[in-house]
């Protein structure tokens, strides 16, 4: 299958195309499937890839696996770069501040289903009825909020939190008429 490159570009010595972009997009991924076996370790996590890896793909092809980058993003929302998986959910020092916005984006029954609670009020609510559940208790059976929400958060990063967004101008038809 991979046999047709072989003749691309005859006059160059080697080609190299490498992949970059945001943490745990899927890089190291495609790199790996390409190979048709682990070539580079992947993870459901960001940072994984600490070092530029050289693959040879064929004779003349080699393909550069690098670590995520992240564009300076000041000025840009912190809540859309912790749920983008940009910053691990482990080093952030109050991660509760972001799962308002993953209520908001995954629905209702798929996050009670996953946590095994119903009818919160707000974050904090939700926070401490799962840190219950979860047995995440401090001293005086406290509810443990930070490390409930990082729970929370590494499910959100993992893909363990379903949710989705229509494209933009999507139009929702009715398919009953």
């Amino acid at each position: 299958m991979l046999r047709q490159f072989d003749n691309f570009h005859k006059d160059k010595k080697n080609i190299s195309v490498g992949f970059i972009g945001y943490p745990n997009v899927g890089k190291s991924s495609i790199i790996n499937s390409l190979k048709e076996k682990k070539v580079c370790k992947a993870a459901p996590i960001p940072g994984e890839t600490k070092v530029w890896q050289y693959v040879h793909l064929t004779k003349r092809i080699y393909l550069i696996d690098c670590p995520g980058v992240v564009y300076n993003y000041e000025g840009k929302d912190d809540t859309k770069v912790v749920l983008k998986g940009v910053v691990r959910a482990e080093k952030l020092l109050d991660p509760e501040l972001y799962i308002p916005a993953v209520l908001e984006q995954a629905q209702k029954d798929s996050i009670s289903k996953i946590y095994k609670v119903n009818n919160w009020t707000d974050s904090t609510d939700f926070l401490t009825k799962v840190a219950n559940q979860k047995g995440k208790l401090l001293k005086g059976a406290e509810p443990d909020l930070k490390s409930t929400a990082k729970i929370v958060l590494f499910d959100w990063q993992r893909g363990e939190i379903p949710y989705y967004h229509y494209p933009p101008d999507y139009e929702i038809r009715d398919t009953n008429n």
